[in-house]
């Protein structure tokens, strides 16, 4: 049992400092995050201290841990802060079962310490009562998770597997208190109770550390995206649109004309057209959809689909995910140089999905291209990199 304990403390801990090392560019979705570490952590250090202490007490079998009562709620409240829809009182409703029940938890432990180990009576109302709240918890936020968790988008991918991980194993220790519930009104488990607790905890512990490892992967990785540069992706592993934009930019450029030759044996106002999508770009900032597609461009610039590509091609010599994510740079660029103007914290990911980037490694790809570095390598020194890169 301890070793278990000591491995999920250990992975809570080192998650804990992943998140701390970069605390400063820490989104609120990250602090967050911290705030459900940090409770898993003293949740197993209490439980690693009850056992080292006190190894042949009853309190072992009959004593819910408060601090659980909380993951759940903080495990919503991350996924709507990722979603920019998350509110101060979603946080204090995640931690009021937990505030609520430490009262009762440190009235017992309290008894149980000046009475060497012996349990008060009143302990089974306690037990009873965060019995129902895990059951109740543990079931209504992970389903409540895992029912709107398509809602979150394609840019938080990794961010969403592991929410969508993290709500499936907490909604597993809700069905299995539910379970236990059940059984408890329906026979009588006392002889076995013993053996169920045990498991039981063995179960739960094992699903912290699982979810502690999760995030350890998740921040890993994103810190990787900001940090390190991101080999450009090969044309194989291109989407669908992104591949015919590139063969057609390419074909293009092997059949080039003259801007000049083509204005002439073409009645489009390609100049018309370019400054049509330039005044949607600039003044409505329509790239900041990360949904934008040459199509609904092209239907907000009142052109066809084809023109208006044939005229990116021509004038600019861009495909429209180049030319779109060339403004979506210029865009976080701007925002972050706006937060470090006012002492802001900078959480480089959460503005590149302010600015309509769809992909990690598509913002990390782009950002090297236009502004010749990584993210973190521009906002340590900004002074000696281009601004805004035309």
């Amino acid at each position: 049992m301890n070793y278990i304990i000591i491995v999920g403390a250990t992975q809570a801990l080192l998650a804990l400092g992943v998140l701390l090392k970069n605390k400063k560019n820490n989104g609120q979705h990250d602090n967050i995050l911290s705030y459900l570490l940090a409770s898993i952590f003293l949740h197993l250090a209490i439980s690693f201290a009850l056992n080292v202490f006190w190894p042949h007490s009853k309190i072992h079998q009959q004593f819910n841990t408060f601090i659980a009562l909380a993951y759940p709620g903080l495990l919503w409240c991350y996924m709507r802060y990722l979603e920019h829809r998350g509110k101060p009182i979603d946080i204090l409703l995640a931690m009021l079962p937990s505030i609520c029940a430490s009262i009762g938890y440190f009235w017992i432990a309290a008894y149980v310490i000046n009475n060497a180990g012996e349990l008060p009576p009143f302990i089974k109302k306690y037990n009873s009562m965060s019995g129902y709240a895990y059951t109740v918890l543990y079931i209504a936020y992970p389903a409540k998770i895992l029912a709107q968790i398509k809602s979150i988008s394609v840019f938080w991918k990794l961010e969403k597997g592991m929410v969508r991980l993290a709500a499936f194993l907490l909604l597993l220790i809700g069905l299995a208190f539910l379970i236990i519930t059940i059984l408890t009104q329906l026979f009588d488990i006392t002889a076995y109770f013993s053996f169920i607790h045990l498991w039981l905890r063995v179960f739960i512990y094992s699903i912290l550390a699982i979810i502690c490892i999760s995030i350890i992967y998740v921040k890993i990785s994103s810190f990787l995206y900001v940090h390190v540069y991101q080999p450009e992706k090969p044309k194989e592993q291109l989407s669908v649109n992104e591949e015919e934009e590139l063969i057609l930019v390419e074909s293009k450029k092997q059949h080039s004309f003259p801007v000049e030759e083509n204005e002439k044996n073409s009645s489009l106002d390609y100049a018309g057209i370019l400054a049509k999508v330039e005044y949607l770009m600039s003044n409505h900032k329509v790239f900041l959809d990360p949904d934008l597609t040459l199509e609904s461009l092209a239907a907000k610039a009142d052109v066809s689909r084809h023109h208006l590509s044939e005229t990116l091609n021509q004038y600019k010599e861009k495909s429209f995910y180049q030319y779109i994510n060339e403004y979506r740079i210029k865009e976080v660029v701007m925002l972050m140089d706006k937060c470090r103007k006012k002492g802001e914290s900078i959480n480089i990911l959460s503005l590149a999905f302010q600015a309509g980037f769809h992909s990690k490694s598509s913002f990390n790809q782009y950002f090297k291209r236009v502004q010749g570095c990584t993210p973190s390598a521009y906002l340590k020194d900004a002074a000696h990199f281009n601004l805004l890169k035309a």
